[in-house]
């Protein structure tokens, strides 16, 4: 049976058209469903009373809230009242097709697969009718959380979605703590699950009513990616690559600075040397304090080794060139040797940070001894639906 959570605040004016249009997809996967509407709208707001009209024609359930709680929240007091064994959640306001829900079910139905995410960002996938600028502050928030949670998000494509379909099982024993509105990053953070399949959709612009989304809504996403980071220990190996990046600039600086400040080596040779140097002290540290687990049975094997750390300087390299532009630009504009080195580490340091963390932590992906029923991590292919491998708990 299936339970589709739809959480609604002040969505009077479109709530009859999504219940329908849900009713009718989720009734040709050939499942038993039930629709939950949980609605914090108030006293005075018809969007509940709508909701129930409809329960003589299509097996629907109100829960109303005193007060306006969050979308998360909500969603989390809606499968606490469902009964079917595969939960999903949809937004009210049509941005989510409800017919998408039968191509989630049949993903579901795969192998292995114990959520199925509706994306925007996997071949066919797209966020229909967005202004540039929405599209901009989407892509942040998706990379951010990439960023944050590398372990975790790196391989899913579409971490922001709010539809998708899961196991119920996939929560079982777990206690959810959400904040904000993107509950599938707690989900796929706290939840037990084997892989994931995505399934291409197009987001609609929202028809009737108003985005709900502001300045709180900004603020409680990133402290619910601080409190995921902190809960899936991914924060205290935060600290640890912290440190060793923080290492490998110094060394960067102080070896440029070495061959350059007595005059005997050309500054693209000794940047070269610097920096290849300063990432191979970096991989070094990475591999013996960072990404290493109590667990992990023993040195790695010199041939898998090696294929890591080409993964590794694959995965900076982009980084390095920026560094060592910098740095020989700024040479040759008067800068003394080591201000020059600290500004192109800065400068390639920043990029990493902004663009390169997920694939840069990934390089160690398949160094990590699996947990109980959880796959090695290995790369998928783009497809129309996509799926990719349980994530690996820190």
């Amino acid at each position: 049976m299936i339970s589709l959570v739809i959480p609604t605040y002040q969505e009077s004016d479109v709530i009859e058209a999504t219940l329908r249009r849900a009713a009718a997809a989720l009734a040709r996967t050939g499942e038993e469903y039930e629709l939950i509407v949980v609605d914090d709208s108030g006293p005075g707001d018809p969007t509940a009373a709508r909701a129930e009209a409809l329960a003589p024609e299509i097996p629907v359930r109100v829960v109303q809230r005193a007060r306006r709680q969050g979308l998360a929240t909500a969603v989390v007091e809606g499968w606490k009242a469902a009964r079917g064994d595969v939960w999903g959640v949809m937004d009210a306001d049509l941005q989510h097709p409800p017919e998408v829900v039968v191509r989630l079910m049949e993903a579901l139905r795969r192998p292995g697969v114990d959520i199925a995410i509706a994306s925007r960002h996997v071949k066919g996938g797209a966020s229909l009718r967005w202004p540039r600028r929405r599209r901009a502050v989407s892509w942040a928030s998706t990379h951010l959380a990439a960023c944050v949670l590398p372990w975790t998000l790196a391989r899913v494509r579409d971490p922001m979605s709010g539809m998708f379909l899961m196991r119920a099982r996939v929560l079982e024993g777990i206690e959810l703590n959400p904040l904000g509105y993107k509950i599938l990053l707690e989900v796929l953070g706290c939840g037990h699950w084997r892989g994931l399949a995505e399934v291409p959709y197009g987001f609609e612009r929202r028809g009737l009513g108003h985005s709900k989304l502001g300045w709180r809504q900004s603020a409680e996403y990133l402290v619910h990616l601080l409190q995921l980071a902190r809960a899936t220990g991914q924060l205290r190996t935060w600290l640890r690559y912290a440190t060793v990046g923080l290492s490998g600039a110094l060394l960067d600086v102080g070896i440029f600075y070495l061959l350059v400040g007595g005059g005997t080596w050309h500054p693209a040779a000794a940047v070269a040397v610097a920096i290849e140097l300063a990432l191979l002290s970096n991989f070094a540290w990475n591999q013996t304090l960072t990404f290493r687990r109590s667990e992990d049975l023993g040195p790695l094997p010199p041939a898998r080794l090696l294929r890591v750390l080409l993964s590794y300087q694959r995965a900076c390299l982009a980084g390095a060139i920026l560094n060592a532009a910098v740095t020989i630009g700024s040479i040759a504009r008067g800068v003394t040797p080591a201000l020059a080195a600290a500004l192109g580490v800065v400068a390639g340091g920043v990029w990493n940070l902004v663009f390169n963390v997920p694939r840069i932590w990934q390089s160690w992906a398949c160094t990590l001894p699996p947990r109980a029923g959880q796959p090695p991590s290995r790369r998928a292919e783009a497809a129309p639906v996509n799926t990719l491998p349980g994530k690996v708990r820190w």
